[in-house]
Formats: structure tokens, C-alpha cells, sequence
């Protein structure tokens, strides 16, 4: 009987081993199956990550080097990409190479990337969009006080004065003029916004710069009705000035005003023009 209860125990060892076994593997298993959803979340938010955003371009924009495009093709995730118009005008694109982007529009450039892609028999009338998520290369900055700062595409002739209206113009704390900074580097200038003849109609070139600065002011104290900062309008006299603080008290008087300019007293009368930042004051009369 001890022999034979020794037997079955040996031979039942092997079977305890095999639930042992598969017990391992059921853990293993189990905390590879832990981990695929942590990895698949992992995934899922880098395709989160909100790309930088891109826009169709204006329809009269031509491309040019640095641009930042994001080019789609429909069903080809592997070929799509987002990439940087190079020195030389090209774009290079998986399994076609450099495209000529240059002086192109973006309709004329997906035409482009579409016939490369078909033409090499890579693919069969593939369905191209070509967006721009950078202007670099022919674009306006507009600065200051306006109330849309930013760059803008030059999409078709602009002038000062449009493209001033495009940004929405000066704002109430603006200057009536603007200084335009040239991208040739002839050195910035500065243009009325009253008097279209003066450069308000001048033709913007790639990389040029407007600046709308702070209106400019022209203060009036002293025996005054309502003294204070006032805008200066070019051409003003001292007298339209004092006109804006409503005019002398009876105690004022307008005999001889005093006038500060940069920090120093000036001799004015009443006619004489305004220059911004100047400090008129009116004196009390001497009884």
C-alpha cells in the first residue's frame, strides 16, 4: 500500500505543475493586458497634441521661401506633412522629391503635388489641399495702436492707408499718422493719416513694418475752465487749444500765455501753431 500511495503521488506532481504553469501565464497575460490600454492612451493623446493651425490662403497670395504649409492627402496619412517652403522654392515630399512651390498659389500647388504623385504611379487621381500655417514670405506687420495687430498676407496691391484699414484702423488712443518701417531699409517715416498726399497712398512691399504710436497731446493749465490733456491735431493753433480747456476763467488772461517745450519756456502768441506735447498755460490776470 506505501508503495503504491508513493506512485500516485509522483505521478500526480506533473499535473500539479501544469495549473501551476498556467497560472504564471494567466498573470503574465493579464499585466500585458494591464498595460495595452495605458499604451493606447499614451498614443491616443500624442494624436491629441493640437498641430499648429493653418488656414487657405488668400486667393491672390503666391507662395514663397519659409512659408509654412501643411499639405493633406486624402486617405494617405503617411504622405501628408506640414513643412517649410525651402531657400530655393521648393518643397520636399516622400517618394516624389522637391516640388517647385515658389510664386504659386495654393490651388496651383496642390494641382502640382497631385500630378507628381500620379505621374510616378505612386497614386491613382490622389485628392490634394495645400494650407498656409505661417506667412513668411510676403507679408505686412502691423503694429501699434490698432485693434488687429499682426501680419498680413500680401494678397494683392496694398497701400498704407488699406492696409491700416485691414488691421481696423487706428484706435481712439491712436496718432493720426503711422510710421512705416521699409523692409529695403531706407529708414522708417512717418505719415499723416489726414493727408493722402503726404504717403498715406504709398504701395507696401514684403516685410515692411507699420507702427501706429500713441496720440500725440497737447496740455493746457492755468486759469482755465477745464484743464487738462487734449489730442493734438496738426496745423492747431495755441488759441484752438485753449478753446478745447473751454476758453480762460475771469481771472485768466490771454495777454501773454506761457508755453512749455521740451522742458523749456518758448515765446507764443495765441495764433501761433501747437507742437505736440507743448504746455500751454494761462497766466492770472494782474489787477
Amino acid at each position: 500500500m506505501r508503495i503504491a500511495t508513493r506512485f500516485h503521488i509522483l505521478a500526480a506532481l506533473p499535473l500539479l505543475a501544469v495549473p501551476t504553469a498556467l497560472s504564471a501565464q494567466t498573470q503574465t497575460a493579464q499585466a500585458q493586458t494591464a498595460q495595452a490600454p495605458a499604451g493606447a492612451a499614451a498614443a491616443a493623446a500624442v494624436a491629441a497634441t493640437p498641430a499648429r493651425p493653418a488656414t487657405p490662403a488668400p486667393a491672390g497670395y503666391l507662395l514663397g521661401p519659409d512659408d509654412q504649409l501643411k499639405i493633406s492627402i486624402f486617405g494617405q496619412p503617411d504622405l501628408s506633412t506640414e513643412t517649410r517652403i525651402k531657400a530655393d522654392g521648393t518643397v520636399l515630399l516622400a517618394l516624389v522629391g522637391p516640388v517647385d512651390a515658389k510664386g504659386k498659389t495654393t490651388s496651383q500647388l496642390a494641382s502640382d503635388i497631385a500630378a507628381s504623385y500620379a505621374g510616378g504611379g505612386y497614386l491613382t487621381k490622389p485628392s490634394v489641399s495645400v494650407e498656409v500655417s505661417d506667412y513668411v514670405s510676403r507679408s505686412v506687420t502691423v503694429l501699434g495702436n490698432v485693434p488687429q495687430a499682426g501680419n498680413y498676407p500680401l494678397d494683392r496691391n496694398y497701400t498704407v492707408a488699406s492696409m491700416l484699414a485691414k488691421a481696423g484702423g487706428a484706435t481712439t488712443a491712436g496718432a493720426n499718422a503711422v510710421i512705416l518701417t521699409p523692409a529695403d531699409g531706407s529708414g522708417a517715416v512717418r505719415i499723416s493719416l489726414t493727408d493722402m498726399s503726404a504717403g498715406a497712398g504709398r504701395p507696401l512691399q514684403a516685410g515692411d513694418i507699420l507702427f501706429v504710436p500713441p496720440a500725440e497731446k497737447v496740455y493746457v493749465y492755468g486759469q482755465v475752465q477745464q484743464p487738462g490733456a487734449f489730442s493734438y491735431v496738426a496745423g492747431q493753433t495755441f488759441r484752438q487749444a485753449l478753446a478745447l480747456a473751454g476758453g480762460p476763467t475771469l481771472a485768466g488772461s490771454t495777454r501773454s500765455i506761457k508755453v512749455k517745450r521740451g522742458g523749456q519756456e518758448v515765446q507764443a502768441k495765441l495764433d501761433d501753431p501747437v507742437k505736440p506735447e507743448d504746455v500751454l498755460i494761462i497766466r492770472e490776470k494782474l489787477f
